[in-house]
């Protein structure tokens, strides 16, 4: 079994070497909490601005009280179940730790509280954004009564408070873990895996609940009865608005802050490894100091909050080409402070991130929005059928996957070229690369060159992580946006003249934002899998010496890049699981949401057949709304745990059975199938949606039509796929890698079956 690691002794006793590494402590101490400080009074502005707004309403404040009442409500019923999870992992999470530590009962100690306090930290990060978010819903209302342009800037705001938190509080809790644990950068993993179950528990019970919901209401009320949408006589409806904010607002921001969390110490374990190579610690810095720098670029697009609702689209591209643009410059300065003039090569692979990223933006807007042939296509489609409307939206989910997975691959080519550039540079030729490690082992210059390779694709990852405060603030105005419109549509007594129209534009908008955060995740994730696959390989290959197996032996984890084979049928299987296990988990998930629908349209049915005047609309008559909350909270709460449960025991059971080389294996086939498959239904969810909304702004014969009763079908068919399924995707990929990185000692010292077929 390991003690303290001769690498975390090291880096301590070069950190202490102050003027060797000015630039270094001038990040840990001057720039990061700096930038802390200055995002946490952003905050607090933000909501001072809020507080100060004139309240103008009675029923429609009324309506956003029972919004964020239920929303409460469900997140602590969902964190009781997530703190229950959690016990259960606390054991071997924590034994996972001993590994790193001389002292067994302070190894396991810190292990298990670094584990909660990454998970606390992701609900946190959810929680106070869905907070943010249903304080917001009526505000924008309101500002709307006067001027619906200063509403759009007031939904951002609500929306940045989560791009600001997810990316604030991650970079705290490590800041904070790295100086408490003296450097200890692998007692970090387990913060980590803490953020992915949570953020894994809460994407999939959010996205349970909210499509339960709004399946459930447009299905009878929408196409069987034909009232409007968001009619107050839909018992479902309040579920419905509480079901965005559970899965918008809560979910997606934990579904970000684990992404950026697996960037970060991802990249931190892979920078140690750097150090364990070169000497140099100004990678492990790196990380921190980049993502929690790019809420500049989040600052700085609030200058450029412009809407036109004749052409609302544009809108969203003026900031997101504001934030990338200031990026680049950030990228570029910011390389060269802790790289030197060698950071050129380094910018180069961190463009590749942001150009990956923005194409992605690029097609998922072209593939969502109904200003563009595909989306319209849909729409025209629905004039024929529901069944031809949703075969056009898996082919529009089909075709809008190829190119963003090619300018992906692209990317990481370029990117992996330029970080061998760089460490050639450094040497000034390969033949000057060291033949020891800071620590004297041998090491060979192959490995020193695909370490520095997976460094810059580790850039590329960094860079896209620099505008998630963006992506996710405009992520996070689609649910509010949405409320917005269901309050105004509830209360339209009180709204007045056009208010409903210019809302239900910016809804439409929302919807193409909310498609491009799931794309961007997605691709972000595709990055972070990348890097931290390489990690584990770099990080089996740097523990083969150090940790005993009977069953590996340590040549082969020495020397793991070359027992990655497909002519071994260990291998296939590996990438085969791997593969599937996106597959595997959506099919639990909309399995979950059949069941939800299900309850949910008998429920509708049986109101409507049994309150005598709610048909009607009789006066002082209203549906019993919280009955339909609860058979939403109930399906997400007895639904979300069963497939998370599933996918870790799989991957803990292969790696037990078969050892890290196998699972090197399972975490590309994971990420391919993760990419693609979250991808598809992202995308064609989001296009059947938009189409919907096109034809009820007046395309192809408007509300009523059939067309419109097509497309209601057709949206029904997609929203598990964009709201539940396709968002999973990006928690899922990360929480493999995450997990597999955690439980690495322990597939080591197991895989029982590794020498079932013998290698000469």
């Amino acid at each position: 079994m390991l003690f303290e690691l001769e690498i975390i002794l090291k880096l301590r006793e070069i950190l202490a070497l102050f003027g060797n590494n000015i630039v270094f402590f001038a990040c840990l101490y001057f720039i990061i909490p700096i930038m802390l400080i200055c995002a946490f009074l952003v905050i607090i502005n933000i909501f001072r601005k809020i507080k100060t707004l004139e309240k103008k309403t009675k029923l429609m404040r009324e309506i956003s009280d029972y919004i964020h009442e239920g929303s409460l409500i469900y997140l602590k019923q969902q964190a009781k179940v997530q703190v229950a999870i959690l016990f259960i992992l606390l054991i071997p999470v924590g034994l996972t730790g001993i590994s790193f530590l001389s002292n067994p009962f302070w190894a396991f100690t810190i292990t298990v509280i670094t584990f909660f306090t990454g998970s606390l930290s992701s609900l946190l990060a959810g929680f106070i954004g869905m907070r943010a978010a249903t304080k917001a819903n009526i505000l924008v209302v309101e500002t709307s009564f006067e001027d619906p342009k200063k509403g759009f800037k007031l939904a951002y705001y609500g929306g940045m408070t989560t791009g600001i938190l997810t990316i604030s509080m991650f970079v705290l809790g490590i800041w904070l873990i790295f100086i408490l644990t003296g450097g200890n950068i692998y007692l970090m993993i387990a913060y980590d895996f803490g953020a992915s179950i949570s953020s894994l528990l809460a994407q999939v019970g959010g996205g349970i609940y909210t499509k339960s919901a709004d399946m459930g209401a447009d299905i009878v009320g929408k196409y069987e009865m034909s009232i409007r949408e968001d009619d107050p006589r839909n018992p479902a409806i309040i579920a419905d608005l509480v079901g965005d904010n559970v899965g918008d607002c809560a979910g997606r921001g934990a579904d970000l802050f684990e992404s950026a969390a697996a960037d970060g110490i991802g990249g931190m374990v892979l920078a140690l490894t750097l150090f364990l190579l070169i000497g140099n610690p100004i990678f492990i810095i790196s990380h921190l100091t980049l993502i929690l720098l790019g809420l500049l670029s989040l600052f700085f697009t609030t200058l450029f909050l412009k809407i036109d609702f004749n052409k609302p689209s544009k809108s969203i591209w003026r900031v997101f080409i504001a934030s990338t643009l200031f990026n680049v410059v950030l990228l570029f300065g910011m390389n060269i402070f802790l790289f030197g003039e060698l950071g050129i090569y380094l910018f180069i692979s961190s463009l590749m991130g942001l150009i990956s990223a923005f194409v992605a933006i690029l097609f998922t807007t072209y593939y969502t929005s109904i200003d563009f042939k595909p989306t319209k296509t849909v729409a025209k489609s629905s004039k024929e059928s529901a069944s031809i409307s949703i075969v056009s939206g898996l082919s529009t989910g089909f075709k809008s996957v190829f190119f963003p997975v090619i300018i992906f691959c692209i990317s990481v080519i370029i990117a992996y070229v330029f970080g061998q550039k760089f460490i050639i540079e450094y040497y000034g030729n390969a033949s000057n690369f060291p033949t020891t490690n800071i620590l004297g082992s041998s090491i060979s210059p192959t490995i020193i060159l695909i370490a520095f390779a997976i460094w810059g694709v580790n850039m590329a990852s960094i860079a896209s992580d620099t505008i998630i405060s963006t992506v996710l603030s405009f992520d996070t105005f689609g649910p509010i946006i949405d409320n917005a419109a269901g309050i105004a549509e509830i209360g339209r007594d009180e709204a007045p003249e056009g208010l409903r129209e210019n809302l239900a534009k910016l809804d439409a908008l929302g919807n193409t934002t909310k498609a491009i955060a799931k794309g961007f995740a997605l691709i972000c994730g595709g990055f972070s899998s990348i890097v931290m696959f390489f990690t584990f390989l770099l990080t089996s290959h740097s523990l083969g010496e150090e940790i005993t197996s009977f069953f590996i032996s340590s040549n082969q984890l020495i020397h793991i890049f070359d027992y990655l084979d497909f002519h071994n049928p260990l291998i296939i299987t590996g990438f085969a699981i791997g593969t599937i296990l996106p597959v595997f988990f959506t099919s639990m998930i909309l399995d979950a949401v059949r069941k939800g629908s299900r309850r949910m349209v008998e429920e509708i049915r049986y109101q409507f057949d049994t309150i005598p005047g709610l048909k009607e609309g009789k006066e002082g008559v209203k549906p019993d709304y919280d009955e339909c909350i609860s058979i939403s909270a109930k399906t997400a709460l007895h639904n979300m745990v069963k497939p998370v449960l599933i996918i870790i025991g799989i991957v803990i059971l292969v790696g037990i059975l078969l050892g890290p080389i196998v699972i090197s294996a399972l975490l590309i086939g994971n990420l391919l199938g993760c990419l693609i498959f979250g991808l598809f239904m992202s995308i064609g969810g989001a296009s059947l949606d938009n189409a919907k909304k096109g034809i009820e702004d007046g395309l192809h014969g408007g509300k009523g039509s059939f067309a419109h009763k097509a497309s209601i079908i057709g949206d029904t068919f997609g929203d598990p796929l964009k709201d539940t399924a396709g968002p999973s995707m990006n928690i899922l990929i990360t929480t493999v890698n995450t997990l597999s990185l955690t439980f690495l000692p322990l597939f080591i010292m197991t895989g029982f079956l590794w020498a079932l077929i013998p290698i000469f």
